[in-house]
């Protein structure tokens, strides 16, 4: 029986690079590419390790391992029930809403539209971002208010972490956490008062929570780097919808299916198996920072976090700014 392991998929560079490509209709190939008319990336199953490191296109996204995705048509997601100190509960919670609603039911063209949507449940009391392989589980968004405990990434926003099977490439839970401990995270529309806005910075995610890797394209919501004040990512760009309609095809067949794998719990009741730890990841702060290699190893399921964006002018692409978001 193949082991769980906690991992970091992908690497830190000047800003992180999302990873990988368009879902094979046969999911037993080794390699998965994108469309070159895309510049979006999906994220694999291959992971740069010290002793591996994996194949890159031209734009950076992994060429080699299985595209992650989600077996059903439909994702229920929770938002902690704490919220934020610092937020409004209610404001907050729709906000988490219109995030994964833009995600939802993508139009694909031809009066198709992707085969992913999204019920929103209720308020749980599991403040972790953890995967109980032993049993039930929950997909949540939570804020830390209080402390941002991952190493390396302290000056980051938010940090999707998703566990999956190395072997297939199929998504088994999700979790986001923004970090309001560190960083002044707003609800407004008006001018001037915007600083990192919370729906921008969970559209993003939710691409992520997806199995999305970056876009090159520096308008698009996946692209690795916002302005503070910015807006406009709320809405996908058609490269966004390009990626998931890549990802979860009109008419794909699969149903919907939206209880937890190992069934639901609103409690965090799993636990961290020996020689487990959390995953890791990388930071962007005021300045460029150094490469920091991903640590573990990749085994039969993963737990692998993807930190959001780096902190930049939006137009500037592919290197840093000295202003601050992740």
């Amino acid at each position: 029986m193949a082991r769980p392991n906690s991992a970091l998929l992908s690497s830190c560079r000047k800003f992180l690079v999302g990873t990988s490509s368009l879902l094979l209709a046969a999911l037993g190939a080794t390699l998965v590419f994108e469309p070159s008319a895309a510049a979006f990336c999906r994220n694999t199953t291959c992971k740069d390790t010290d002793k591996k490191t994996c194949l890159k296109d031209e734009e950076g996204c992994p060429s080699e391992g299985k595209a992650l995705f989600w077996p059903t048509s439909c994702i229920e997601f929770h938002m902690n029930r704490d919220g934020t100190q610092f937020l409004d509960t209610t404001a907050s919670r729709l906000a988490i809403m219109k995030a994964f609603r833009a995600w939802s039911a993508v139009d694909c063209g031809n009066g198709k539209t992707a085969s992913m949507t999204f019920v929103s449940l209720e308020d749980v009391a599991c403040k972790k971002a953890e995967y109980n392989r032993e049993g039930k589980n929950v997909n949540v968004v939570l804020f830390q208010d209080n402390d941002w405990k991952y190493r390396g990434i302290d000056g980051t926003l938010a940090k999707t972490s998703a566990t999956f099977d190395t072997e297939t490439g199929e998504i088994f839970d999700a979790d986001i956490e923004v970090n309001t401990a560190f960083n002044k995270v707003t609800l407004s529309d008006k001018p001037g008062e915007v600083q990192y806005d919370l729906q921008a910075i969970l559209t993003h995610e939710v691409g992520h929570f997806l199995g999305i890797g970056h876009s090159a394209d520096d308008r698009a919501t996946m692209y690795p780097s916002y302005s503070p004040g910015t807006l406009s990512i709320r809405e996908l760009s058609p490269d966004d919808k390009k990626a998931v309609c890549a990802a979860y095809p009109p008419d794909n067949g699969v149903k919907c299916n939206q209880e937890p794998r190992g069934g639901y719990s609103a409690t965090c009741d799993g636990t961290v198996a020996p020689g487990e730890e959390p995953a890791g990841g990388c930071s962007v702060a005021e300045k460029t920072l150094p490469e920091s290699p991903s640590h573990g190893t990749s085994l039969a399921v993963v737990l692998v976090s993807f930190v959001s964006f780096a902190l930049g002018r939006r137009g500037l692409r592919r290197h840093l700014s000295s202003e601050r978001f992740s």
